[in-house]
């Protein structure tokens, strides 16, 4: 597949210096892998200088010689190319990059460096939904004004799409956006003003501002699996509850566990915070009576053994384990 006119351009008057950075990358990298690297000039690099190519064409010489030497580190690193340990990277390049022509040619540094580290950080968390990150990306990249605007909705859409522990930082960084922006970032629906939706969203993880707002309560999510099968628990967890999420052991493996309506995170932790988790004690908020739930008003069907279901819960949140499944059921206490 041939590269653009004006990427070949580009490369043709500087082959010498080009050629060069790559020497320089196989001395940094043992394994660095030119053919690898020829692909993704070709089909990570080349759709974004087109894009920059019909927004600003003086700056396409500027735009190629950052993008080169990104390439030649994401490659070198395994992040970036048909050989990438994640895909992700690669479509970062394809399919939002292209989006922001004005932003890459104003910081190009900033702009291709900050997309590629929160692929690859977005990449590390097992149950995120980076196909809704990408889509979202693209769908608003219309209304980014600002490279403080680009880095806040990246952080937002990452919350929003799984990375739970981003929670707190997503809703401070929404402040940097206009109202209707963040509010379009955050899915909300109707005519609800951002202060408003803002203090929900502080009061209660399990709040949302789409379509279940106030109508409906969150279903809940599931989080582990067997390793046998891909999953994180040797053997069925135990779980401790502590303010900001849940202490987690399984078998000598210690994890801290966050969660809200938009996901959940699996952290490393140690036995000595699994201990000290102990030390917390909540209101009774939640009642099992053999394998049903009582929340409030609510009654929740288990499809576990009576007799055999373990519950922690903090102010927000009830953990369900048993040792007949690897999975930890969380369901909001709201």
């Amino acid at each position: 597949m041939a590269i653009s006119e004006p990427f070949a351009k580009v490369l043709s008057a500087g082959r010498a210096q080009f050629n060069q950075r790559v020497t320089e990358a196989r001395r940094r990298y043992p394994a660095f892998d030119t053919g690898a690297f020829a692909d993704f000039l070709q089909t990570g690099i080349d759709k974004l200088v087109v894009a920059v190519a019909d927004f600003a064409p003086e700056r396409v010489s500027t735009t190629v010689l950052v993008a080169y030497d990104m390439a030649l580190e994401l490659v070198g690193q395994a992040l970036a190319g048909p050989k990438a340990r994640s895909p992700l990277v690669n479509r970062v390049w394809q399919e939002i990059l292209p989006a922001y022509p004005r932003l890459v040619t104003a910081h190009p540094v900033e702009v291709l460096g900050a997309m590629s580290n929160a692929a690859v950080n977005i990449g590390k968390v097992g149950n995120a939904r980076p196909d809704q990150w990408i889509r979202e990306m693209g769908a608003l990249a219309s209304q980014v004004e600002s490279l403080p605007q680009l880095q806040a909705l990246g952080q937002v859409l990452a919350w929003r799409c799984g990375v739970a522990h981003f929670r707190l930082g997503a809703i401070q960084a929404a402040d940097l956006l206009p109202e209707q922006f963040a509010l379009a970032a955050l899915g909300s629906s109707g005519g609800a003003s951002w202060s408003d939706v803002k203090d929900k969203l502080l009061a209660d993880p399990w709040w949302t501002p789409g379509p279940i707002q106030g109508s409906a309560v969150h279903p809940g999510i599931e989080v582990g699996r067997f390793t046998g099968f891909g999953g994180e628990f040797d053997e069925p967890p135990e779980v401790r509850a502590c303010p900001e999420g849940f202490f987690v052991k399984s078998a000598e493996r210690y994890s801290f566990l966050v969660a809200d309506a938009f996901g959940a995170v699996l952290h490393a932790a140690s036995r000595e915070e699994f201990d000290h988790a102990k030390a917390h004690s909540f209101p009774k908020a939640v009642v099992l009576s053999r394998n049903r739930l009582v929340v409030g008003k609510r009654e929740i069907d288990l499809d576990l053994p009576e007799g055999h279901i373990s519950i922690a819960h903090n102010t927000h949140t009830v953990a369900v384990t048993s040792p007949f499944t690897h999975a930890i059921r969380l369901l909001p206490l709201q």
